[in-house]
């Protein structure tokens, strides 16, 4: 620390140690948090905050000023709740907008930073390296071995493509090409989709998406060969509250047979400091109506499914995230709408660990592993089944 700095802050906590506890000034608290806030003194402008707090003393620069301070520290939400309050203030500071737009990208919200970039000047914008259209934001890979241990199960595999585009600070748009096959020793499966996931933000904190996702199943039993086109259409709103999400999705399915309509109420926590963990808990309920072809009647009946994430952030360059899956995954739509589970031999437990690699700033490869409990429905057998995903996020 420079001399000056030190002999700056003696000075200012000196005059300031002359007030009694409820003389504390306006003055007195903006002299000493800027002198800390030009010598580097994260702790000691957070204190100064405190004290603040304790003698109801606010302004926009001492919001400011510890807002940075905690963001120099990585505590990214602590930092964000006190830009938000600087632009309480002045909802037109660029300053505030700025860094609001950096805490969002280092907590992975990408739409609430572009909400606050919608706000910033040009130059600004140039800086950051933000532009309101991007056609060709970022394209992803995906290919995904599965082996069961079940010999009459032959192994499965799936392909997916997806693409996003940024169509507006508040909007974007994401579609996804996929394919999926299996054998049996009767049967032979092939189903292709596409998806399609649009999301606005109407405001900073709150999220509104709507997808279509088009599930063609091809099943070849013996000589005979059965199609089954399928339609799902999917919504979600999430709201932000600094350090928690809460959302509510729902789901709804349908091809010439059967149909299913999912409600989905998910409550995730995140602490972003070095290591940015995050908690989320899912709760949904799927209705599932169809013909029974053995009876000839049709049915209708509800289940229930859990599912739990943690994730982690290590080595700065490493995010970790392990889930489990509790119930009948039958007609389970997952992931916002982009992953949908409709074979005959359903999952009844899932679990498994993701793991997402930065290796530089526009690429990451993630590899996943999946460890699923299935069920025939044809014979009620159950068997064990491994899964190896991997993949690639190229940011263009």
């Amino acid at each position: 620390m420079k001399l000056i700095n030190i002999i700056a802050l003696l000075l200012v906590f000196y005059g300031l140690h002359g007030y009694a506890n409820d003389q504390t000034s306006i003055t007195s608290i903006d002299s000493l948090s800027y002198a800390q806030f030009t010598a580097g003194d994260w702790d000691g402008l957070i204190e100064t905050a405190e004290l603040a707090k304790r003698n109801n003393i606010d302004f926009k620069w001492l919001q400011q000023r510890v807002g940075y301070a905690y963001f120099i520290k990585k505590q990214f939400y602590k930092s964000m709740l006190h830009y938000e309050k600087a632009l309480d203030y002045d909802p037109a500071d660029e300053i505030s907008r700025l860094y609001l737009y950096y805490n969002g990208q280092n907590t992975g919200r990408t739409a609430f930073a572009r909400f606050h970039a919608s706000r910033l000047s040009e130059s600004n914008l140039k800086q950051i390296g933000e532009k309101r259209l991007r056609i060709a934001d970022a394209i992803d890979l995906e290919y995904s071995f599965k082996m069961p241990d079940n010999p009459d199960i032959h192994q499965a595999h799936y392909m997916r493509l997806g693409l996003n585009s940024q169509i507006g600070y508040k909007l974007s748009l994401y579609q996804s090409f996929s394919t999926f096959n299996q054998n049996t020793d009767t049967t032979q499966t092939w189903q292709n989709e596409y998806f399609v996931l649009l999301g606005w933000n109407p405001t900073a904190k709150t999220n509104i998406s709507i997808g279509y996702h088009s599930v063609g199943s091809k099943v070849i039993y013996g000589s005979d060969s059965f199609y089954y086109p399928g339609n799902i259409f999917y919504g979600k709103i999430t709201q932000q509250l600094n350090r928690f999400d809460l959302a509510l999705s729902g789901a709804s399915f349908d091809n010439d047979w059967l149909g299913s309509k999912q409600l989905g109420i998910h409550l995730g926590i995140n602490s972003a400091g070095r290591n940015n963990i995050n908690l989320t808990t899912s709760y949904y309920r799927i209705i599932e109506t169809g013909l029974n072809y053995s009876t000839g009647q049709n049915y209708s009946y509800g289940r229930n499914v859990i599912k739990q994430t943690a994730g982690i952030m290590l080595f700065n360059r490493l995010w970790t995230e392990a889930y489990v899956n509790l119930g009948n995954l039958n007609q389970f739509i997952d992931n916002n709408g982009l992953y949908f589970y409709n074979s005959p031999d359903p999952t009844i437990f899932r679990s498994g660990i993701s793991g997402f690699w930065y290796i530089i700033k526009p690429l990451t490869i993630y590899l996943n592993y999946n460890y699923d409990t299935k069920e025939l429905l044809t014979t009620d057998m159950t068997y064990n089944q491994h899964s190896i995903t991997g993949g690639l996020i190229w940011k263009i």
